[in-house]
């Protein structure tokens, strides 16, 4: 199995957990849904609509439990995949549940911070070139939240 299988696997499932990170946040913030980049997200996310006629969204259609369920399998997958290709194995289900989740809050916070920072310096960019671009919208939109 080896160590260069692991890298390969870690960096799909990383692309997998960032799609349906992104929907999951999109949702929650109540950014345009006619936006081109939520509507390519919604698109490249298309498993999400299938849990969900299993798991309703709720609080006004704004938290995705659907996406919240599917982000933690991926975690869960990732967790194992990586311990398991790498040769190690989790010592009980219960060592892989917490370490999922501890992980979980970890990528949160970090998407938070990476999240303000480009919100910083995008705000430079609209005030020298007075242009905003659907990326641009997405980032403030999702940054607001958390500056308010």
């Amino acid at each position: 199995m080896g160590a260069n299988s692991a890298l390969i696997f870690g960096i799909l499932i990383n692309v997998a957990i960032l799609l349906v990170f992104f929907r999951f946040l999109m949702q929650l913030a109540a950014v345009s849904p006619y936006n081109p980049v939520v509507l390519s997200t919604v698109k490249a996310t298309k498993i999400v609509d299938i849990f969900g006629r299993i798991f309703p969204t709720v609080a006004k259609g704004r938290f995705n439990l659907a996406a919240l369920v599917l982000l933690i399998i991926l975690y869960l997958l990732k967790i194992f995949g990586v311990m398991y290709l790498s040769g190690s194995m989790p010592n009980s289900p219960v060592h892989l549940v917490i370490l999922t989740f501890v992980t979980m809050i970890q990528d949160l916070i970090r998407f938070c911070r990476y999240l303000i920072f480009a919100t910083i310096i995008l705000s430079w960019v609209v005030m020298f070139t007075q242009s905003r671009s659907p990326y641009i919208e997405v980032i403030q939109d999702l940054a607001e939240p958390l500056l308010a």
